[in-house]
């Protein structure tokens, strides 16, 4: 079952916690990230955990090589405007929903959004609904 991680749940990746177990378990199966992911990890860890450039590209190498790593294009925009005014979501929450969806996966790993949230995703290859899941949730 293909799952995206969003870049909230992959943050704990690089913490030395029963958290990161968890995140090293997703990335196991068949994770799928984004670009956005992508972007957002590394300001993140840049900006919030001040790591090094080095590490970060050596983490952001890892992820490409383990990962299936989406683009963002204009239908991913396109989704994300729809969701954003059907689900009441950010721009940058749509687009991850948005990507999400558009590459078939069944679950969306995230913690700030709401847990056990079916989506109905416009444009989505699959007839099936995305589902929100927080992993940390016991």
């Amino acid at each position: 079952m293909k799952a995206f991680i969003d870049t909230n749940v992959l943050i704990y990746w690089v913490d030395d916690s029963a958290r990161a177990d968890v995140v090293e378990q997703l990335l196991a199966q068949e994770a799928v990230i984004s670009v956005q992911v992508l972007n957002e990890f590394a300001n993140v860890l840049r900006r919030k955990r001040s790591m090094a450039l080095p590490d970060i590209e050596a983490l952001y190498t890892t992820l490409i090589d383990t990962c299936n790593v989406v683009d963002s294009s204009v239908r991913t925009h396109q989704t994300a405007l729809t969701l954003m005014a059907r689900y009441n979501l950010s721009v940058y929450d749509a687009n991850i929903v948005a990507a999400a969806a558009l590459s078939d996966c069944a679950v969306l790993y995230s913690e700030d959004m709401q847990d056990g949230l079916n989506l109905k995703v416009p444009g989505s290859a699959s007839a099936t609904s995305l589902v929100i899941r927080n992993p940390f949730r016991a």
